[in-house]
């Protein structure tokens, strides 16, 4: 079969790609020729030749032979006439079954077919690692890393807000994405095993490899399929830079929304307060990834090779093969652990950059279209029927450009030269030439490009508009509803069962746990010990569950060294009538009549401790009553403090003096900490309130109790309220809205505790 065309010019030879009726990517490029030359202008060319085209595979657009006249009827579109040519030009396109060529046909290594049983074979994955540029500098970065992690050199521990925000890490955060955790402290730091973070560390991989793949063959543009060492350079550097762009932007949001939604909420709007925004773990590579994931999909689809699916529009999510692959690449790292903050900050980073991306390839950089993308012309075809065919079809076909290709007016060189460089076919910034080509061309001298711009701006926004609503956000929206889901199935622990905590923890100590109760007369005689200890109470066995696991092991000591204390005798009295208070309550006064906290702290702790046989001593204030849930919040703190912090030394549930659990030698510790204060005080020396020299006792920042170190225990809220906001026996008042429950517990994302 053959195609001719006669004009008074030269002879030139044109390719084969150059009248392809067919708009199918992997058929223009199966049939493109490198020895070829491309004319300047279809309208200077004198075929004095026949080139056999291949027949073109079914299209969801026909396209028909034609012959025209330019004295032809109006019926029959002609394409525009040339001034100084021939006022008659004939085209005859004849299309027929395929013939043999001297040229051999192949596809680039980077394309892949959806369909290809070596989609994942050893040598594809072996291509996407060590052939695309970035991801071989990512795989040695992370192997290097990872190996100095397992040696025990660095890190020694999972980055996360809490270590920046609070310690400084930064480059614990710098080289957090290329950490595959391997150390056995890094493995239960991060909760994986090693088998887990190996095959995660290979996934991740090998999906920023795809990623790679696929983004650099569109910033370079879908219209050169051969070798251009210019343009694959350009490419990977838009990548590159992209790549960097998203790091910095992904590691500065996790630590904003880390203070944020801790420190920032956690006081101010405590419903707003998420323990995890501030210690989830964040080692590897996924955010990155769900960021590429959410620009990928904001790219035409028609432009990736794995999309095969003609009878589903190219906004539909059916249309999408390679990003289902993608996505549950990505989704790999939901499976282990927990990081909705993490994957969160790349999801959110990815739709700004997304659209950053947009805006450049609207301007015909970083492989954009000049014109429009398929999906628009489709439409603008519905919407514009008096649009000429041959001006705004026709003629690209004449140039060898289908709607699958970008309209690279700067891929085409005078038909007399030959390329000079490889460089003619972008500009540095990946910019497509418009202006050279379109005076250099008879054809596209005549189309009003003036129009363009309006009429691009017009449908590049429609198509953005249906891009973003019919697929990218309900992309994004899915994907935050399985982090979020994923982030709660992780982190719900259900209540450790009584018998369970009776036996694990020290089962042949007769106490597990005594809660002393500090009181002291307040200012205008107001009471507190009422509501304090029933709340108490209420999570207590009751006296007719005798064979309760926990009904001999728990009890609260109310204790005072203030002689004269009316509230005192009110509440033992009216406690004195309930059978679960006469069970599980005892009454200690000592004779005395100063008001010293201090003093009142080392009797108590010196007496209770030396005379009841219990693993923890708590330290309470008769102003905290517990909050709806918030005991059994206490005992699944311990449990869990005793599982996996075996050498811890107690468990702060709440703030100030009040919460403070130790263990029982910790506590008789602390209390000669309090007596060396007290001597200190006594010499005019400046000392620690009470209450902070215990916390600090506990932090391990004393040298009684240096062994403490690291290990201390916290909530992740305030498990008791403040009702004495204004009878503090120091002296100061509260805001009653101050230290209630549900607060952040002051040391929540201090490094150096453990949050439980």
């Amino acid at each position: 079969m053959s195609s001719s065309l006669s004009q008074h010019r030269s002879p030139t030879p044109i390719s084969s790609q150059h009248l392809s009726p067919q708009p199918h990517s992997s058929y223009a490029s199966s049939i493109s020729s490198a020895s070829i030359s491309r004319p300047s202008s279809p309208a200077s060319i004198l075929l004095s030749s026949t080139t056999p085209i291949p027949s073109p595979p079914n299209s969801p657009i026909s396209f028909h032979s034609k012959t025209t006249n330019s004295n032809s009827s109006p019926s029959v579109r002609s394409p525009p006439t040339t001034t100084g040519t021939s006022s008659k030009m004939n085209i005859v396109v004849s299309i027929g079954t395929q013939q043999s060529t001297n040229s051999t046909l192949t596809l680039p290594p980077s394309d892949f077919s959806a369909n290809s049983p070596t989609l994942f074979s050893l040598e594809t994955i072996t291509s996407l690692l060590f052939h695309q540029p970035i991801t071989r500098i990512v795989v040695v970065l992370t192997v290097l890393q990872s190996l100095l992690g397992l040696g025990g050199k660095f890190p020694e521990h999972c980055s996360a807000p809490s270590h920046i925000l609070y310690g400084g890490e930064y480059l614990g955060l710098l080289i957090s994405p290329f950490v595959v955790p391997l150390a056995p402290t890094l493995l239960k730091s991060a909760h994986q095993t090693f088998g887990i973070a190996v095959m995660l560390g290979i996934s991740n991989l090998i999906s920023f490899g795809l990623f790679e793949e696929r983004l650099t063959t569109v910033f370079r543009g879908n219209r050169t399929r051969r070798s251009n060492a210019s343009i694959n350079r350009n490419s990977t550097r838009i990548f590159r830079n992209l790549i960097l762009v998203i790091v910095v932007l992904v590691m500065g949001l996790r630590q904003l929304l880390g203070f944020i939604f801790n420190r920032s909420l956690g006081w101010a709007f405590p419903s707003l307060f998420f323990s995890d925004s501030v210690i989830e773990c964040n080692l590897g590579l996924a955010p990155f990834l769900f960021a590429l994931l959410v620009i990928q999909a904001f790219l035409p689809d028609d432009s990736d090779p794995w999309t095969s699916s003609p009878s589903s529009p190219s906004t539909s999510i059916f249309a999408f093969r390679r990003i289902y692959v993608q996505i549950i690449l990505c989704l790999f790292n939901v499976i282990p652990k927990a990081i909705s903050w993490w994957a969160g900050s790349g999801l959110i980073v990815g739709f700004v950059v997304s659209l950053g991306v947009a805006y450049q390839r609207r301007m015909g950089r970083w492989g954009g279209k000049v014109r429009i993308t398929m999906y628009e012309k489709h439409s603008s075809y519905k919407d514009a029927a008096q649009e000429d065919d041959w001006q705004d079809q026709g003629a690209l076909v004449g140039l060898g450009i289908t709607d699958t290709q970008d309209f690279s007016m700067a891929s085409m060189t005078n038909s007399n030269s030959k390329e000079t460089s490889d460089d003619s076919d972008s500009d540095s910034d990946g910019r497509l030439s418009l202006e050279s080509t379109a005076t250099s061309s008879p054809v596209l001298s005549t189309t009003n490009f003036s129009t363009v711009p309006g009429y691009m701006k017009e449908r590049t926004t429609s198509y953005i508009v249906r891009r973003l609503g019919g697929y990218v956000l309900p992309m994004i929206a899915i994907l935050f509803f399985i982090l979020v889901v994923t982030n709660q199935l992780h982190n719900y622990k259900p209540n450790v069962p009584d018998d369970v905590l009776n036996n694990a923890i020290e089962p042949t100590t007769p106490f597990l746990l005594t809660l002393v109760i500090m009181t002291a007369p307040r200012r205008d005689g107001m009471a507190f010990i009422k509501p304090t200890l029933s709340s108490y109470l209420a999570a207590f066995p009751d006296v007719d569950e005798p064979d309760h696991p926990l009904y001999s092991r728990i009890q609260v000591i109310v204790y005072t060294h203030v002689t004269n204390h009316p509230r005192f005798d009110e509440a033992e009295e009216f406690f004195e009538t309930d059978p679960k208070a006469r069970k599980h309550v005892k009454w200690i006064r000592e004779d005395g009549a100063e008001k010293s906290q201090r003093k009142h702290l080392i009797s108590a702790i010196r007496k209770i401790g030396t005379s009841e046989d219990s693993v923890y001593l708590g330290i309470m204030e008769d102003d905290f009553p517990f909050c709806e849930g918030g005991f059994q919040t206490m005992l699944n703190t311990i449990y869990e403090a005793d599982r996996q912090v075996k050498d811890h030394c107690g468990v702060f549930i709440t703030t100030g003096g009040s919460g403070l659990i130790f263990k029982r030698s910790v506590a008789l510790t602390a209390s000669f900490v309090l007596e060396q204060d007290e001597l200190a005080k006594q010499r005019g020396m400046a000392v620690p309130a009470p209450d902070q020299a215990l916390q600090n006792c506990m932090l391990g920042d004393h040298d009684y109790c240096s062994s403490c170190a690291g290990t201390m225990v916290i909530s992740k809220t305030l498990l008791q309220g403040h009702l004495g906001h204004n009878a503090s026996t120091s002296g100061g008042d509260y805001s009653p809205k101050d230290f209630q429950c549900g607060w952040r517990h002051p040391f929540h994302g201090d490094p150096h505790v453990r949050v439980l």
